[in-house]
């Protein structure tokens, strides 16, 4: 290995870091550029969010999920939590704080079937009745939805009822947490922004490789170069 010092790469190398990185600030900034008064960097991640929202929504099919469970008694123990009982008095369950515990009892099926009520509100941004109804903003209610829910699939856990705890573990992972996550984000397919996502991978892929001769670049201005060495001859 031979060091060798190469000024025309290094500059170049050196004109390529410094440039990449004053884009990067362009970016996250609206200083000099900016789109409906957003930075780009915030821009493109509302827009990749808002078609996110778009691939999440399984609400209506877990209805069917909830409908078998209709005339199903649920009868369980949980944690205290005067949140959560609030919100199964609400659904006509019998809710009884006592010991540290929180017994609830009613129908499992009507029970999911308010849930996915609730969190459908909440993902279409239609939630202001909740606080009307529990007296608590609708994240937070779906918050402690997706808490009470984990107590029982515990509770299930211990019975084996794995049926249960399958259908309450995707409630819980397709609708509220979608629900929560997705709350005052504008649901968009790909297809209204196929110009944005485009644009967004093809500078993606020369940023990457402008980023990449930076470095090359700069690693042979410096001497970070390979060379074959002499090969000994023998006496």
């Amino acid at each position: 290995m031979a060091l060798v010092v190469n000024k025309k790469e290094f500059t170049l190398g050196a004109v390529l870091t410094v440039t990449f990185f004053v884009l990067l600030f362009m970016m996250h900034t609206t200083t000099v550029i900016s789109i409906k008064g957003k930075s780009i960097v915030h821009y493109t991640d509302e827009m990749f969010v808002s078609v996110s929202k778009g691939s999440v929504y399984f609400i209506p099919e877990l209805v069917e999920t909830a409908d078998k469970y209709i005339g199903k008694p649920l009868d369980v123990k949980i944690k205290k939590n005067e949140k959560a009982a609030l919100l199964f008095e609400k659904v006509n369950a019998s809710v009884e704080l006592k010991n540290g515990g929180l017994k609830i009892k009613g129908d499992l099926g009507e029970i999911l079937k308010n849930v996915l009520k609730d969190a459908d509100a909440v993902f279409k941004g239609e939630d202001r009745g909740l606080y009307d109804r529990y007296g608590y903003a609708g994240k937070d209610v779906i918050h402690q939805w997706w808490l009470s829910l984990k107590e029982i699939e515990g509770v299930y856990k211990k019975a084996k009822k794995f049926d249960e705890i399958k259908s309450l573990e995707t409630v819980r992972v397709k609708a509220l947490e979608p629900a929560f996550n997705f709350c005052g984000v504008e649901a968009a397919s790909a297809s209204q922004h196929a110009l944005g996502i485009s644009a967004v991978i093809v500078f993606y892929v020369i940023y990457t490789v402008w980023w990449g001769y930076a470095i090359y670049f700069l690693s042979e201005g410096v001497g970070l170069m390979m060379k074959k060495s002499k090969e000994k001859k023998e006496a």
